[in-house]
């Protein structure tokens, strides 16, 4: 069975059914570190689009700081370019649903490279920026002068996470990424297997991001970490 069929033999973990059309991307997420903040809804009510609506967890909002390590992104029917197909990103999130589709919004997107700033650009129509970060084993610095977000962080031991509860799969089970291109509003649908979560130890030097009108700048309220993920991805589509 082939990497791309094993992924799509198991969508058990999806609270929607899979895209009937052909996917058209894959990659891996490595190294994935998830910084979560529950906030009152008031701090970003605004800044989320027409037509999305916030999805709340006991009637809180949640925004996440992402990042991990992408390998091997390529086309389909293509194979991976390896200046072009390595790349760190993080990013910011929240999340939302649309006609009883749940899902995330960027508030951004950083990459440390130019080349997929221009490429996700002009072909995914994701609104990459580029950011400094530069990781040295288990050490991550991230600087993005004209957004003003800094991120500084040492990865220390990962444990299993004995029980994963109802909040750890409600913040990370997404298969739908919405967001603004050209004012209308576009889903990208996603899949992967069920992450395997894990807790991790780490050292927050630094962290400040701004979503909204609030301000991570604090200790997470929770954290999670995972090695590696196999994933696809769908074109985006128009909502309606």
């Amino acid at each position: 069975m082939s990497t791309v069929d094993n992924i799509l033999s198991d969508s058990s973990n999806r609270y929607y059914p899979l895209p009937q059309k052909k996917w058209k991307y894959y990659q891996e997420w490595h190294t994935t570190v998830f910084f979560h903040w529950e906030i009152p809804l008031y701090f970003i009510e605004e800044y989320i689009p027409d037509g999305l609506e916030i999805d709340t967890f006991n009637n809180m909002a949640w925004i996440s700081l992402v990042s991990f390590e992408v390998k091997k992104m390529r086309l389909r029917n293509l194979p991976a370019f390896p200046y072009i197909s390595n790349f760190q990103e993080i990013n910011l999130r929240t999340y939302v649903k649309k006609d009883g589709i749940q899902g995330i919004y960027l508030f951004s997107i950083e990459t440390n490279k130019l080349i997929q700033v221009l490429l996700s650009k002009v072909f995914i129509g994701l609104p990459y920026q580029k950011s400094e970060i530069i990781r040295s084993g288990n050490h991550l610095q991230s600087k993005n002068d004209e957004l003003n977000h800094q991120l500084d962080m040492v990865m220390r031991q990962n444990t299993p996470l004995k029980n994963k509860t109802i909040i750890d799969t409600w913040l990370t089970e997404r298969h739908a990424l919405y967001e603004m291109i050209n004012d209308e509003l576009y889903r990208f649908d996603i899949h992967h297997k069920e992450w395997n979560l894990r807790g991790l130890d780490i050292l927050i030097k630094e962290v400040f991001y701004q979503a909204g009108n609030y301000t991570a700048n604090t200790y997470p309220d929770i954290i999670h970490y995972a090695d590696k993920l196999e994933v696809i991805l769908w074109g985006r589509e128009k909502t309606h």
